[in-house]
């Protein structure tokens, strides 16, 4: 955990759930009906907010790995 950037982790998370959410939308519009209860619903936001999470994670950590490397 030393690796871990708390503050590009919030950042980042607070970025990627609405990116999920545009990508969700645009998703629908292409290929169904845009419903807006269906897309807010709680198990679509479940997912949504874990994938920003993972994502968050691994921005938080990717660099710090990099520069250790270069450090060695």
């Amino acid at each position: 955990m030393k690796n871990f950037n708390w503050k590009k982790f919030i950042t980042a998370t607070l970025i990627f759930i609405p990116i999920a959410l545009v990508i969700d939308i645009l998703y629908d519009k292409l290929f169904k009906i845009v419903d807006l209860k269906e897309t807010f619903a709680m198990k679509n936001m479940f997912f949504k907010v874990a994938a920003a999470l993972v994502g968050a994670y691994f921005f938080a950590t990717y660099n710090e790995e990099e520069k250790e490397e270069e450090k060695q």
